[in-house]
């Protein structure tokens, strides 16, 4: 049960080591107070990975912005503003941000849920929505509802079902946590009644939810062994693992509000359609920041 599965962990850690670093910090932002918010969160993800900040007007209009006065909007200094990129806005700002994200090396898009109006209360901004018809990989999103209080990731909740296509944001959680010196709760939710997952390289909850006595402590060791294995040597960073059971995405909502985390870190597999999908239940509920790194079903 503990030991190590080479092919698998070597998989990850290939991957990992190819997916890790983040080059560039898309900030998408409408000219709204609701987009406000995600400026101290890209200031600080573009500290920590050393990465270039480009700043992407996507509000309505599209018109070309004065520099100094794109920066005077966003309340940057000449200081703060110096080495920033500002991608000048046009007409459909949701491809021109996507195509922008996926042309700059290694890019991690920034933005609030309710960037751009809203259709009905039931979905988010129309070019938050427009965003993720298109899977970008890695994005974080937040609610405007934070503020625009300075942020630091300090506790970071890493969302894992056991599967493998969790992995990418395995990877994606620790070499986060390494940079700022975080802690890491690794959260499986073990939902009643359904099946385990068939997919090869699967960790399985054991079957004795309620009796830790029989199976947790070795399925404990080998969940640890993988999470490490695909990310930061376990020195730099310090993990707990948490276990719940219920629905996943309200669990893991509750999680980060009762533990007060500072970011949520998920895989997504694109499912966005519906209101009550679990990756909209997380960025909904959760009162802080989520890093979603796609990962195909």
């Amino acid at each position: 049960m503990t030991a190590a599965l080479p092919d698998w962990n070597a998989s990850i850690r290939a991957e990992h080591e190819a997916t890790r670093s983040v080059e560039s910090i898309v900030l998408a932002l409408d000219g709204t107070e609701h987009s406000r918010p995600a400026i101290p969160v890209a200031r600080t993800l573009s500290e920590l990975y050393q990465a270039t900040l480009h700043v992407t007007y996507v509000g309505e209009g599209g018109g070309a912005l004065d520099l100094k006065d794109t920066a005077r909007r966003l309340g940057l200094s000449a200081e703060e503003a110096h080495g920033v990129f500002f991608e000048q806005g046009k007409a459909g700002a949701a491809t021109r941000l996507t195509e922008l994200a996926r042309h700059l090396p290694h890019a991690l898009i920034v933005m609030s849920t309710e960037t751009g109006p809203a259709a009905d209360t039931g979905h988010f901004g129309a070019v938050t929505e427009s965003v993720f018809a298109s899977r970008p990989e890695r994005t974080v999103l937040l609610s405007p509802n934070r503020g625009n209080k300075p942020w630091r990731p300090r506790r970071i909740l890493l969302a894992h079902d056991g599967t493998p296509a969790c992995h990418a944001a395995t990877g994606a959680a620790a070499e986060l946590a390494h940079r700022a010196g975080a802690e890491v709760i690794a959260l499986h939710v073990a939902a009643r009644g359904e099946e385990p997952s068939g997919e090869p390289g699967s960790i399985p909850a054991p079957l004795y939810v309620d009796q830790p006595q029989h199976e947790w402590p070795a399925w404990t060791e080998e969940f640890m062994n993988r999470i490490i294995a695909a990310g930061a040597p376990p020195s730099s960073v310090h993990f707990k693992l948490a276990v719940t059971g219920g629905q996943a995405g309200s669990e893991v909502a509750k999680v980060a509000q009762d533990r007060g985390v500072d970011l949520v870190v998920m895989a997504w597999h694109g499912h966005w359609d519906r209101e009550s999908c679990a990756t909209r239940v997380v960025v909904r509920n959760s009162d802080c920041p989520v890093l979603l790194v796609y990962s195909a079903d």
